[in-house]
């Protein structure tokens, strides 16, 4: 390094006067300086004039070599991932804008990314495109993930534990569905696939655990419609010595909290539909803030369905049903029967959350009857947008009790009933150990999905979709 030239005309400058190859030039210019054989101000003028001249010819050449738009264009398509590096500036016009020096590809698109993408069964079946194309898509499962991590800390803040059941169980229960059957091949059994964690989490209870919750998937094998899903996120949670009105407490403060931190408001609207699922009439603003009323089963059937239900035989039911345009499958269950009517007449018109509570006991296997009227029990749903959100009740702790209705369900199993339940005689002995006085508490994301006002595939992230044939791939060239 010539120490002398560094030191005359600084760091920077001899950092690009090396880069230019001017140095011989520069340092005879200055050893004329020195000598007096040239004026110092003469001299410094020729040396910055050198240097605009080279520094000229330098962007030049870069102009030459970097890529204008049309190329960048052909260079670039939509869906490649770049890596740019340059300078943070300003364009001619105002606009903060980086200064591309270096130009890096970090993945090619092989397939071009469509600008719309809306056929729904292509959707579903690519539905990472939906993702990439479809804003609102992310919209959802965004708002879902906020939801079910709040159920998660709010479960976690009131002091419940977490816990996990199986999936494969020997007998179904907890609820009324059809299970799917998968089999074991080191055991060699055959197992069913969850409908509800329900019986083994009252198991735990037995066990000694007082307030838990299990997060995870249950899985029915039923028919596809806007509020039905063959595998689904849900919550389960038992708490022991709480009755059933700390459970309807508890649950408005758990659904309102994770509400409020999933869509930023309790302030949400309803769209309502036609019997066809289109969206019909006006929006309905509906404001989950305030506290929920509580309805009898058989009142609410009567102001909503405006038929009355209570103290009828089956016969008469049957007849109400069929007048009301319903079909009833012979050997339908007394209350299979009334659950047509109540879920055909009344149901689907309440649309602000409302408890649902005194739910008859023959629609409900494995709640607690009411001390004061046998016939009913302590059991109850939030219903809103027309629909069933939630189950709750106190839990049956009787095992004598719990034998005669598991019976009686498997009566209607084996009458045709796929959904009934059948009889767990373990379940029944874990009962005989004893069950302290405990309530349970059941919610799915049709929550969310009915609050997001879409069909539950939609909220899905990859909806089950019948198998489709592939056929060989070409070649990428």
């Amino acid at each position: 390094m010539n120490t002398l030239l560094l030191h005359t005309v600084g760091q920077t400058r001899f950092e690009l006067i090396q880069k230019l190859g001017l140095e011989n030039k520069i340092e005879n210019i200055l050893a004329e300086i020195e000598e007096e054989e040239m004026n110092q101000e003469d001299g410094w003028q020729i040396i910055r004039a050198l240097l605009d001249t080279a520094k000229l010819e330098i962007q030049k050449q870069n102009e030459e070599k970097s890529l204008n738009f049309e190329q960048f264009k052909d260079l670039i398509d939509d869906g490649d991932f770049v890596q740019a590096s340059g300078k943070l500036d300003y364009s001619q016009s105002g606009q903060p804008s980086l200064f591309v020096d270096n130009l890096k590809i970090l993945t090619k698109s092989l397939q071009p990314i469509p600008e719309k993408f809306e056929d729904k069964e292509m959707r579903f079946r690519q539905r990472y495109i939906d993702m990439l194309v479809n804003p609102s898509v992310r919209t959802i499962l965004e708002t879902k993930g906020r939801f079910w991590t709040a159920v998660k800390d709010f479960m976690d803040t009131n002091d419940f534990i977490q816990v996990f059941t199986p999936i494969m169980q020997e007998t179904t229960g907890g609820a009324e569905a059809n299970p799917f059957v998968t089999h074991h091949d080191a055991l060699d059994e055959d197992f069913y696939l969850g409908i509800s964690p329900e019986l083994h989490l009252k198991r735990m209870i037995v066990g000694g655990f007082e307030k838990i919750y299990d997060l995870g998937r249950n899985f029915r094998n039923e028919g596809i419609d806007d509020e039905h899903l063959q595998e689904f996120n849900r919550i389960e949670f038992y708490w022991a010595f709480a009755n059933h009105t700390d459970l309807m407490n508890f649950a408005e403060d758990l659904i309102k909290f994770s509400l409020e931190k999933a869509f930023g408001s309790l302030a949400l609207i309803y769209k309502p539909k036609n019997e066809k699922g289109d969206f019909s009439g006006e929006d309905v603003r509906v404001n989950w803030n305030e506290k929920w009323p509580k309805m009898s089963y058989y009142d609410f059937i009567k102001h909503y369905g405006k038929v009355d239900l209570e103290d009828k035989n089956q016969e008469e039911l049957v007849q109400i049903a069929k007048e009301l345009g319903i079909k009833v499958e012979e050997n339908t269950s007394f209350g299979r029967v009334t659950d047509l009517i109540y879920k055909k007449v009344a149901r689907p018109k309440c649309i602000n959350p409302t408890w649902l509570i005194d739910i008859p006991t023959r629609l409900s296997p494995l709640a607690k009857r009411d001390p004061k009227n046998p016939e009913i029990t302590l059991r109850s749903h939030l219903l809103a947008y027309g629909s069933e959100l939630t189950n709750g009740f106190a839990e049956l702790n009787d095992p004598l009790d719990q034998l005669e209705r598991f019976e009686e369900q498997q009566k209607a199993r084996d009458a045709g009933d796929a959904e009934a339940m059948m009889i767990d005689y373990d379940f029944v002995n874990a009962l005989e150990i004893g069950l302290p006085p405990t309530v349970g508490f059941g919610m799915s994301e049709r929550v969310i999905d009915l609050l997001l006002n879409i069909p539950m595939r939609e909220g899905a992230t990859f909806p089950l979709m019948r198998k489709q044939k592939t056929e060989k791939r070409e070649k990428l060239e």
